[in-house]
């Protein structure tokens, strides 16, 4: 539980982080800052999430003793990298190059794409180390610093500058909380080793060159609505779009963070075939979260957007959303439940093919249709791109596993699904957002609860049942 609750109130935070800058920034300078964000996000993911995922793959409780060697060269790299980055931006301004955004929001986007980065390192350390309190202060103290920083900035000076300025302060403020109980107690010396290095490229980069391209789709599509409609309506695409990136992948790495640690643990003590088992057993719960969070947010969109989305915004946003959950329940399903299939096997080539399919699929969407542009087609082009990649990661990945996951219970979360959604469709926009918002929920939640149980999915009301049994017995 320890482990999961910075991920629930991170993914809380996140909703209303997104939403007050909104409020406070209005349309046009959001769009501007949506734009910085995205930047953030591919610098990091492009430059520096391959050391994270190495950390992921590599380092342990039984490395770190056996092999010091790997956190030296792991910390050598990212300083590597940051300082790179950093002499490459000050020759850019010095040359006078233009980026095509302020000098001021570059600098602050690549700082916060090393923050960013800094930030998810130390986070992986403390994952890999089961580190849990560790873990949850470091997520909880960047959350609410952010929420403090970010929304106090856009108050105070309505400013995209600043307010992502204070999101680089809470990642180095959270980061610098916790690094004394990240660090080693035996460090080796500081000396790079390259093979190390080379283990580490080899592995992660075609992994981080497909999140690379993933993650330059929504900033492509900012920018290109941007230059086609101006940065008001990039804003009314961005509110919509960082909420569901803030909110999709947390559920992803809380789905992954629980289910990835027993395949790992498998993998290492039974072997490859009963990781991969587990593999394709996983695929049941993740399913079963992320179908209801993904079809839920679109059934109470409207009572969501009346009593939560600036009234700038509203209509936009709801518009955008409901053709953009797509995208983002297979960005979840991909992450949780087919990427370990391909970090397991260290097959991670693929994940470039169905990134550049993805991209191609989103630039053909958008490009396709003559005449002027449509700010909906955006929303369209970007949930196309991430669900063509899923069919192609889903493809590969069900040929490589040794057994099919349990297709009576997927039938069963789907049928769940589908009578959820009809016991509160009805009730859209029918009732006082106050009160048809919970009204949904709740009902929706239960019904969905009850048809999961009533099947016994994933033989989760058997496992109820028999602890229910073992307590009443250990009273006796």
């Amino acid at each position: 539980m320890t482990v999961l609750l910075p991920f629930i109130v991170n993914a809380g935070l996140n909703f209303v982080l997104g939403l007050l800058v909104a409020l406070f920034l209005g349309p046009e300078a959001f769009g501007l800052y949506a734009i910085g964000a995205a930047t953030i996000v591919l610098i990091n993911t492009a430059l520096l999430d391959w050391l994270k995922l190495s950390v992921v793959r590599f380092y342990s409780l039984q490395s770190r003793e056996s092999d010091p060697g790997i956190r030296a060269t792991l910390d050598l790299l990212f300083a590597g990298v940051s300082l790179s980055l950093c002499a490459l931006l000050a020759a850019a301004l010095l040359a006078g190059i233009d980026a095509g955004l302020p000098a001021a929001l570059l600098m602050v986007s690549v700082a916060g794409g090393i923050a960013a980065g800094w930030f998810d390192y130390h986070a992986a350390i403390a994952r890999a180390r089961f580190l849990d309190a560790a873990y949850a202060r470091l997520v909880l103290v960047r959350s609410v610093a952010a929420l403090l920083l970010m929304v106090g900035g856009a108050w105070w000076f309505h400013d995209p500058v600043i307010v992502l300025l204070g999101g680089v302060v809470s990642a180095v403020t959270a980061v610098l909380a916790i690094r004394g109980r990240l660090a080693d107690a035996k460090p080796a010396s500081g000396v790079l080793r390259i093979d190390l290095m080379r283990n580490f490229a080899r592995y992660a980069l075609p992994l981080v060159a497909g999140n690379a391209v993933y993650a330059a789709i929504p900033l492509l599509n900012r920018a290109i609505l941007a230059e086609s409609h101006g940065f008001a309506e990039a804003g009314y695409f961005s509110l919509a779009s960082d909420i569901g990136l803030r909110l999709f992948p947390v559920l992803a790495s809380m789905l992954e963070i629980v289910l990835l640690r027993e395949v790992i643990r498998l993998d290492e003590t039974r072997g490859r075939v009963a990781a991969q088992k587990r593999i394709a057993r996983n695929m049941v719960p993740v399913l079963a979260c992320v179908l209801p969070v993904a079809l839920g947010f679109w059934l109470i969109l409207p009572a969501f957007e009346r009593l939560f989305v600036p009234a700038s915004f509203r209509g936009h946003f709801a518009a955008h959303m409901a053709l953009l959950l797509p995208g983002f329940a297979a960005i979840a399903l991909f992450q949780a439940a087919l990427a370990p299939v391909f970090l397991l096997a260290k097959r991670t080539l693929v994940a470039i093919l169905a990134s550049l399919i993805g991209l191609a699929i989103n630039l053909a969407v958008i490009f396709a249709q003559p005449g002027t542009l449509a700010p909906m087609t955006v929303s369209i082009a970007q949930s196309a791109a991430y669900l063509a990649a899923l069919l192609v990661m889903a493809v590969i990945a069900l040929r490589a596993l040794p057994v099919r996951p349990p297709l009576r219970d997927l039938a069963c979360i789907l049928a769940a699904g589908a009578a959820m959604g009809l016991a509160i469709w009805p009730l859209r926009g029918t009732l006082p957002a106050g009160l048809e918002l919970p009204l949904q929920v709740g009902l929706g939640g239960l019904i969905y609860a009850a048809v999961i149980l009533g099947w016994d999915v994933g033989r989760w009301r058997t496992g109820l049942k028999l602890r229910w049994l073992a307590r009443r017995a250990a009273r006796r």
